[in-house]
């Protein structure tokens, strides 16, 4: 008759208790939910952007010249007409761009000088690094940067003219969390601490959730302000997007402001057009003229207070 080593039978306990088993099952389960990636805190509202024209708008004359170099480097000369709000102005901008990094770097001439360096170490991990120079005392700016994007998460830092030594500086972190397919949720905290005075602080809540076809997120600030948004891609061609700002931080910023634009692009055109409740209309019409030739026109009416704006662009690029 076989005989049975009952000590190579015995198995160990699972061990509740342990950290080691614990984080062991939680990472298994979680892997095995297969939650998709939620992306960047700073990129939460991306869609939108791209769909309101706050980033393309320009008022009097301007011109985009942009020189390919190489594939990895080009050169961009942009020269602004006076305006009634802007005196005349040139800038120098270049780029040079690899598979693991990315060199940008602008100077105008005021001799104001930014820069941007990003490296990524692995496909998670990276690194940035932006910088301001200017010859306005207490105007130069040093921010620093880590990003991290697991595969269900995303953590950064950033420190803006951190000091050790004085332990001065604005600190930033930021977590986002997929908790399904279609949510993500997270937050964002910025610690202040200025050379006289109390730090200051504040935590903002968000939440992401994402249809087929539309975005929801959410930004809250406690009671001191709420951002809602909203996207939704009709087809390939027309987007539309509405957003809701509501602020209590002080007698003198409280209030509310609604805004809706669209974005529809033609076979050589791309219209942005935006409304708000404060009676602000503005548009945006980039039309593409030939390769690497575009024509850009801009305008703003105020009704509240009585401004008319309007910008005319040509962007070439070789």
């Amino acid at each position: 008759m076989p005989t049975i080593d009952l000590a190579t039978e015995r198995k160990e306990p699972f061990q509740f208790w342990n950290p080691f088993h614990l984080y062991s099952s939680f990472d298994s389960y979680r892997r095995g939910l297969d939650l998709p990636q939620p992306g960047t805190t700073e990129n939460l509202n991306k869609e939108l952007k791209n769909t309101f024209l706050t980033n393309y708008f320009f008022d009097g004359a301007r011109a985009d010249l942009t020189k390919v170099l190489s594939p990895n480097f080009q050169v961009t000369h942009t020269i602004s007409l006076a305006t009634a709000g802007a005196p005349s102005s040139y800038n120098f901008a270049a780029v040079y761009a690899g598979p693991e990094f990315l060199i940008h770097g602008t100077v105008d001439n005021d001799g104001i000088l930014q820069s941007r360096i990003q490296y990524n170490w692995t496909s998670k991990l990276a690194t940035k690094a932006q910088m301001l120079i200017t010859q306005v005392p207490g105007q130069n700016m040093l921010q620093a940067e880590v990003d991290y994007q697991g595969a269900d998460y995303t953590l950064n830092g950033k420190a803006v003219n951190p000091s050790p030594a004085e332990g001065t500086g604005i600190y930033v972190g930021s977590y986002l969390q997929s908790l399904g397919k279609n949510l993500a949720v997270g937050f964002e905290s910025v610690v202040d601490q200025p050379p006289m005075g109390e730090p200051r602080s504040k935590t903002s809540l968000l939440a992401r959730y994402t249809q087929k076809d539309s975005i929801s997120t959410l930004q809250w600030q406690g009671s001191d302000a709420v951002q809602a948004t909203y996207f939704q891609k009709i087809n390939d061609k027309v987007e539309l997007g509405a957003e809701l700002q509501v602020s209590t931080e002080s007698a003198d910023r409280r209030g509310a402001i609604f805004s809706v634009g669209a974005k529809y692009d033609f076979r050589q055109a791309t219209f942005r057009g935006m409304v708000d409740s404060m009676g602000k209309v503005s548009a945006v019409l980039e039309e593409k003229m030939a390769p690497g030739f575009s024509f850009l026109m801009t305008a703003e009416v105020d009704h509240m207070k009585g401004q008319n704006k309007v910008g005319l662009g040509l962007m070439l690029e070789s």
